[in-house]
């Protein structure tokens, strides 16, 4: 529960977001990145993880690099930049995660019937799309590029058939 807390109050220092469009849609947080170290530095030892010697040194890399990318241009947001890529991970899932797993199902399924949810999915195809600039017709072409993608395919037409037969019979 501690632990919960504080990884609440850490995004919730480390995340900006801006206001919500007028049509709704998802808009991407800026990820204030100094904020977020400065924070995991005083979770470290508090929780006492474990991190590889290197975790310090990237972090810190990553922190230059998205300086340098802000100095560049302001609106840079490395969110906006990692969430194509982050997207693509999850559908491929290539270590088989189940925390992967669940997070994908959590994103498609109603939580009232468990079954997949078409507005979910739409709202997360707009979303893709919005956030990574790209058409929806290419997020989705490139999910279903993914073993993850086709998996999910099947699995809901499969998931669509049998409820189709259990409502018929």
């Amino acid at each position: 529960a501690a632990l919960q807390a504080a990884m609440k109050t850490t995004l919730a220092e480390s995340l900006k977001y801006p206001e919500v469009s007028e049509k709704g849609e998802t808009a991407v947080p800026l990820l204030l990145f100094d904020k977020l170290l400065d924070a995991l530095s005083r979770l470290v030892p508090r929780f006492r993880f474990d991190l590889p010697p290197y975790f310090i040194n990237n972090a810190r890399a990553l922190s230059t690099l998205e300086g340098i990318a802000r100095t560049l241009d302001p609106s840079f947001n490395v969110l906006q930049v990692m969430y194509p890529t982050a997207l693509n991970r999850m559908m491929q899932n290539p270590s088989n995660s189940p925390v992967v797993d669940d997070t994908l199902q959590n994103l498609i399924r109603s939580k009232e019937t468990g079954r997949i949810d078409r507005g979910k999915i739409s709202k997360l195809l707009r979303d893709s799309a919005l956030i990574s600039g790209y058409s929806r017709r290419k997020v989705l072409v490139d999910v279903l590029r993914t073993r993850g993608g086709r998996r999910l395919i099947r699995g809901g037409l499969k998931e669509e058939f049998r409820h189709l037969v259990r409502r018929k019979g």
